[in-house]
């Protein structure tokens, strides 16, 4: 009776999957202690077919998330570069937009600069006629009235810029045919004046898609507008 009971008792207390794996979690250091069964066991390899150890198993396990962790790594670093480019370009067209001496000047500044750091079909800076101010030369100059210039007013209302891609047929209005026939994205960003009064806007336009997506942060985008907001104020609009 004695051996079939010790049977029984065995058959009763066998352990389940998750009791296994509670048991190893809570003693990590069950195979310092039996070394035998790293090389014993054998667990099948999801991606090559066959079976390895235990051992092999972890091995392969670790380096594949040590590859992972590169990858990441790798993306961070690149990442980061690419964002010091970007502050450095940043850095000079503030510098040369900060050195403005009147509206003619920054009309002729600011899209040339940012052309030529950012790689851009073209950037245009315009102003709505009812601004009524002398300083701005009449081609940076759109009547009140035009359609497309109302739209996009509406639309940068409590806005702190537009994102498009593909450009909109009141923002492609704005521009000239050579421009819009190589244009993918743009942003347009709001001028303002004192009281956050509009001014007028700025449209930037890339040949690449994905340069201005609707998703992408605008937080430099908005650094950009408020620091020609600002020079337009310097320089006597209102």
């Amino acid at each position: 009776m004695e051996p079939s009971e010790g049977v029984s008792k065995n058959a009763g207390t066998s352990m389940d999957e998750s009791e296994v794996a509670d048991f190893l979690r809570t003693h990590p250091d069950f195979f310092e202690r039996h070394l035998a069964l790293l090389s014993e066991l054998v667990v099948p390899h999801s991606s090559r077919g066959g079976t390895v150890s235990l051992l092999e198993r972890q091995v392969g396990v670790l380096r594949d998330q040590l590859s992972i962790e590169k990858n990441r790594l790798s993306s961070l670093i690149d990442k980061a570069k690419e964002n010091s480019r970007l502050q450095q370009r940043l850095q000079r067209c503030f510098e040369r937009i900060a050195r403005t001496r009147d509206m003619t000047e920054l009309l002729h500044a600011v899209p040339r600069v940012l052309q030529a750091e950012f790689g851009l079909v073209t950037a245009v800076m315009q102003f709505t006629d009812h601004t009524g101010q002398d300083a701005i030369p009449i081609g940076a100059l759109v009547p009140h009235d035009n359609e497309n210039a109302a739209l996009v007013m509406r639309r940068l209302s409590g806005k702190a810029c537009l994102l498009e891609a593909p450009l909109s047929d009141e923002t492609a209005g704005l521009l000239d045919p050579t421009s819009v026939a190589q244009a993918a994205s743009c942003a347009v960003l709001p001028v303002v004046g004192r009281s956050n009064k509009p001014l007028g806007w700025i449209i930037l336009v890339s040949g690449d898609p994905e340069h201005y997506r609707p998703d992408m942060d605008t937080i430099l985008l908005e650094g950009l507008a408020g620091l020609i907001g600002a020079s337009c104020i310097r320089l006597g609009l209102s």
